[in-house]
């Protein structure tokens, strides 16, 4: 049972960065095509890149809520910052918030800080962030480098509710017998089935413990007594 948890849990995972890798190949496209053109790099250029996004966002409907294309700083000469990110609602409408230029919510101009800008920055490799709390709920962000050349210019991104993780993962839980938790790469508590370790506790003993989920830290736990 342990086993059909570690898969359920690595399955959300995989699909989700499955669809990135492909959105970040074809924005690579679409950003190289550009640059070889009259224009260059435009807004209305890049933001050709929405209908994938939208078919991806279906793709993952069971998974991610949101999904987009987020640059680095000064990509676009007179755009310093950008984005292209669509959003599922509750009534399964895509809402499209491209092209945005002025702070849509309080810590927008602090982005390229976030880990999960910076760290694919650092180390070109794909990130798993969170969970963190993003205005009313709780949220995972699943991020892939964009280069272009050798360059970073950005991530494709896709961010889960911890709340359906909790439901994709909830049926091999609930049949354990003994106390488990799914943990990230910091040992903080992301689901579990037992009193003892809620979520959101942090346990520096549980980092590189138990049956690895993927290759970002995250793992199983036997915990034993529920």
């Amino acid at each position: 049972m342990l086993n059909a948890l570690v898969t359920s849990a690595g399955a959300v995972f995989e699909k989700i960065f499955l669809e990135l890798d492909a959105l970040s190949i074809q924005f690579q496209s679409l950003v190289m095509n550009s640059t070889q053109s009259k224009r260059g790099l435009s807004e209305a250029g890049l933001s050709k890149i929405r209908p994938h996004m939208a078919r991806s966002l279906n793709r993952l409907e069971r998974y991610a809520y949101a999904l987009g294309i987020i640059l680095d700083e000064g990509v676009i000469d007179g755009s310093p910052f950008w984005l292209n990110w669509i959003e599922r609602d509750d009534d399964g409408i895509i809402q499209d918030d491209s092209n945005i230029k002025y702070p849509w919510r309080g810590n927008f101009y602090e982005y390229p800080n976030a880990d999960w800008m910076a760290l694919p920055r650092a180390y070109g490799k794909p990130v798993i962030v969170g969970p963190y709390v993003d205005f009313d709920k709780h949220i995972i962000t699943l991020a892939v480098p964009i280069q272009v050349n050798g360059r970073f210019i950005g991530v494709s991104a896709a961010d889960i509710k911890l709340s359906e993780f909790e439901r994709l993962v909830a049926a091999p839980l609930a049949l354990l017998e003994h106390g488990c938790v799914v943990c990230n790469h910091e040992g903080r508590v992301v689901v579990s089935n037992t009193a003892m370790h809620p979520v959101g506790t942090l346990n520096a003993s549980f980092i590189k413990t138990g049956s690895a989920i993927s290759n970002f830290g995250w793992s199983v736990i036997n915990v034993g007594k529920r």
